[in-house]
C-alpha cells in the first residue's frame, strides 16, 4: 500500500460530490464488497470527494450486520436509502431504528407515475424531519408541476440522466429545462445514472451519448446567474474541455468556483474512480494524486519518496 502524502485533498468544488452507488447497475458490486470498499476508501484522498453509500431499502438490515464486522473507528457508514414508491413508512422505520453502524443521511424517494399518487406521496414526505429527502421525478412530472410541490414541501429533487437504454438519457433541452426549473425554485438536486465522465461524450460500445457532470455543473452555474435557456443548453452540449472550464471560471491555480454546488449537490456513480480520473485528466486534481490498484479497484495516494 502506498504511503499517505500529507495535505493531499480534493478541490472544494468536488467535496462529497460522488455518491457511492456501487451496488447498482452497471456495477452491481456485492453488498459486502461495497461496504468494505467504502470504508477502506477512508484511508485515501478520494474519501473527501465521496458522499454516502447509496443502498436499496431492502439491504439496510444486512448492511448493518456487515458493517458491524468492519473497522468503524472513524465513524459509522454514512448511507442514503433508495425508497420504492409507497414504502416511505418502512423507510422511516429503518431510519429511526438503525443501529450505530450506519448513519442515514438521506432518503431517495421514488414516486408513482399517476399524478394523484405522486402528489399524495410528496405530501406525505413533507412531514419527514431530521433527514434530507430527495424525490426522484421524471421529465414529464417536472413539466406537470411537480417541482412546485417539492419546493412547497421543502424537499429536494433527484433526476435520472442515463441508464441501460437510450430513452433513459434526457436530451439537452429536457435536462436544461429541469435544471432551470430547479434553480428557479431554489431546489437542490442530485442526479443518477450515466454520469461517468466530466465532459459530454459518446460511448463507442453502446452508441449512447452521455452527459458530462462538468457540463451539468456549468449549466447549473449559468442558470444560477440568470442565463437564458440557450446558454444553459449550450453548456450541456459543449464538448470542448477548455471552453467548458472557462464557463466554470477555472482560475490560474486550476481551481473552480464551487458556487454551483448549492444547486447540483451530487450524483450517484457505481465507480467513484472513473469520474475522479476524468478530473485528473483535465488537470483539476494534482498530477499523480490518484493511483489505482487495479486488482482491488481501491484508490491510494501516490507514494511519497523516502530516502
Amino acid at each position: 500500500m502506498s504511503d499517505v502524502r500529507v495535505g493531499a485533498r480534493f478541490p472544494d468544488a468536488f467535496l462529497g460530490f460522488f455518491d457511492d452507488a456501487a451496488v447498482f447497475p452497471p456495477g452491481l458490486a456485492p453488498l459486502e464488497q461495497a461496504i468494505s470498499d467504502h470504508i477502506q476508501r477512508r484511508k485515501t484522498p478520494l474519501d473527501t470527494a465521496v458522499g454516502p453509500l447509496i443502498l436499496p431499502l431492502q439491504a439496510i438490515a444486512e448492511a448493518q450486520a456487515l458493517a458491524a464486522g468492519q473497522d468503524l473507528s472513524s465513524g459509522p457508514v454514512v448511507v442514503s436509502i433508495v425508497v420504492p414508491a409507497g414504502e416511505l413508512t418502512d423507510a422511516l422505520s429503518a431510519w429511526q431504528t438503525v443501529g450505530p453502524e450506519l448513519h442515514i443521511a438521506a432518503l431517495e424517494l421514488k414516486v408513482s407515475t399517476a399524478a394523484a399518487d405522486w402528489t399524495r406521496q410528496i405530501e406525505e414526505a413533507k412531514a419527514v424531519e431530521g433527514v434530507a429527502v430527495y424525490v426522484e421525478l421524471t421529465a414529464e412530472q417536472v413539466a406537470d408541476g411537480a417541482l412546485d410541490a417539492l419546493a412547497e414541501a421543502g424537499l429536494r429533487l433527484k433526476f435520472r440522466t442515463g441508464g441501460i437504454q437510450q430513452h433513459l438519457f434526457p436530451t439537452v433541452s429536457e435536462l436544461g429545462a429541469v435544471i432551470m426549473a430547479a434553480v428557479t425554485r431554489g431546489l437542490p438536486f442530485k442526479l443518477t445514472a450515466g454520469l461517468h465522465q466530466a465532459i459530454r461524450y459518446n460511448d463507442p460500445t453502446t452508441g449512447f451519448t452521455h452527459h458530462g457532470f462538468l457540463n451539468i455543473a456549468a449549466a447549473a452555474a449559468a442558470a444560477r446567474n440568470g442565463a437564458p435557456t440557450g446558454q444553459v443548453e449550450a453548456a450541456l452540449g459543449e464538448t470542448d474541455a477548455a471552453r467548458l472550464l472557462d464557463l466554470l471560471d477555472k482560475n490560474s491555480a486550476g481551481s473552480l468556483d464551487p458556487s454551483w454546488r448549492a444547486s447540483f449537490v451530487s450524483f450517484g456513480t457505481c465507480s467513484v474512480l472513473e469520474p475522479a480520473e476524468s478530473l485528473e485528466a483535465l488537470a483539476l486534481l494534482d498530477a499523480g494524486l490518484l493511483v489505482s490498484d487495479q486488482s482491488t479497484n481501491h484508490i491510494f495516494l501516490k507514494a511519497a519518496h523516502h530516502d
